[in-house]
Order: structure tokens, then C-alpha cells, then sequence
């Protein structure tokens, strides 16, 4: 596990193993950070409940697809007051909660759509992968 110049990842991120195919690049993305805020009462909890693993499409590179396996935890709320009992933690800096797409990938495509019309855009993206 190791930081990659070629794919930033926000502080507290990892890399796992990747996958190389000819049309895929899949990347193991890990998180390392030691707590996560409830998002029901914003207090901190440390205690881990279990893992599970989201999968997330991020910008093409080399013409291949690149597929992010988001290793994700899920933490215990010890607030008794919260609603919530058990959360996920969230990564905004890389994905928007519920989200199948990267912040990154989304971007580029709101720039292709804000850049050219519908029509134009709908050509254009197979050619961008």
C-alpha cells in the first residue's frame, strides 16, 4: 500500500492492489483514518462495526476504464440520543455519499456538457472513454 503520483488520493487514503485488463484498470482504494463523524449528530466514533466494498468509476486513463473499490467502514454512534446507530463514513473529498461516480468524473463531465450542446456531448464522450 502506497501514495501514487498518478492517482492523488485526499490525506488518509491508500491504495490496495490493482487490476490491469485491456479495457480496465481496477485500483483497491483503502481508508486509513483512525475515526469518522456520525452524520446524524456530528460526534466522532472510533468504533469500527464492520467493512464493506463500494465501487466507484473515476477519469479514464490510457483508454481504459478505471474502476475504484472503495474499501469503506462502517462505524458505531455511541451518542445515545442519535438516531443513528451504526454509519458509514464518508470521503467527500473523493465521492459523494450514494454516489457511482468520482468528484473527479463528474466534473469532467458537467465541463463536457456545460462546453458543448447535448448532442455534441453524446458524440463526443464514447471517444473520451
Amino acid at each position: 500500500m502506497e501514495r501514487s503520483p498518478f492517482l492523488p488520493l485526499p490525506e488518509g487514503m491508500l491504495l490496495g492492489q490493482t487490476e490491469l485488463t485491456e479495457t480496465q484498470l481496477t485500483v483497491e482504494v483503502i481508508s486509513t483514518h483512525p475515526y469518522a463523524h456520525c452524520p446524524g449528530c456530528g460526534n466522532c466514533s472510533d468504533a469500527v462495526h464492520c467493512q464493506y466494498q463500494r465501487t466507484v468509476h473515476d477519469v479514464p486513463c490510457g483508454g481504459r476504464r478505471v474502476i475504484l473499490q472503495l474499501k469503506v467502514r462502517k462505524f458505531v454512534c455511541r451518542t445515545s440520543t442519535c438516531p443513528r446507530k451504526v454509519f458509514a463514513e464518508r470521503l467527500p473529498e473523493l465521492v459523494r455519499p450514494w454516489a457511482r461516480v468520482s468528484n473527479r468524473l463528474l466534473e469532467e463531465i458537467k465541463a463536457i456538457g456545460l462546453a458543448a450542446s447535448a448532442e455534441v456531448s453524446e458524440r463526443l464522450a464514447p471517444h473520451l472513454a
